[in-house]
């Protein structure tokens, strides 16, 4: 009986693995098993913050992650979608993490923290909604370029978050849907 080498075990075992796991990317299902491609469209959300720009920067985001979907076309007004995600930004905060010898901050956390909701155009009620949804990151205070960037990678996050949750709570709103016809 011949024995198997450790990487040929190492490398079966993993094929096993990712195989019976049942993980599926949304975006490689067979054309017959997509779906329906569905218009959205993302208004400018509302702004109360001193963060200038901040609301042109989550739109961009959220169209260039939700661009790269299948699932959906982007269009520029809401006469046109099928569904709409509309959001408000609530706050932005900075709070100590990391202080010297003499009390002074040496990083911070900033925090995002939002409202959105997926409306559905057709019957004008909400399909999903999240209320008071916040992500944060930690940054130096050594210069104000890493303060951009936490907001910047915040900015990314979120949108991430949300292309990676609106397929499954559109697909179990259309299933809905079509159940109440």
């Amino acid at each position: 009986m011949k024995i198997l080498p450790l990487k040929t075990l190492s490398l079966l075992f993993v094929v096993l693995v990712f195989a019976g796991c049942g993980y599926h990317n949304p975006n490689m299902l067979p054309p017959d098993k997509q779906g329906r491609v569905l218009k959205l469209h993302i208004p400018i959300w509302p702004n109360p913050t001193n963060e200038i720009r901040l609301a042109s920067d989550i739109n961009n985001a959220l169209q260039d992650w939700l661009g790269q979907s299948k699932q959906f076309t982007l269009v520029n007004n809401s006469g046109d979608a099928d569904y709409v995600l509309n959001g408000r930004i609530n706050a932005v905060s900075y709070t100590g993490r990391a202080y010297d010898a003499k009390d002074r901050a040496q990083a911070l956390i900033a925090t995002l923290n939002i409202d959105y909701t997926v409306t559905d155009t057709q019957t004008g009620k909400p399909a999903w909604e999240a209320k008071g949804f916040a992500l944060t990151e930690t940054y130096s205070l050594q210069t104000d370029a890493h303060k951009r960037q936490a907001l910047e990678t915040l900015v990314d996050n979120l949108s991430e978050q949300i292309y990676l949750r609106l397929y499954s709570a559109i697909s179990r709103h259309e299933k809905n849907k079509s159940r109440g016809k």
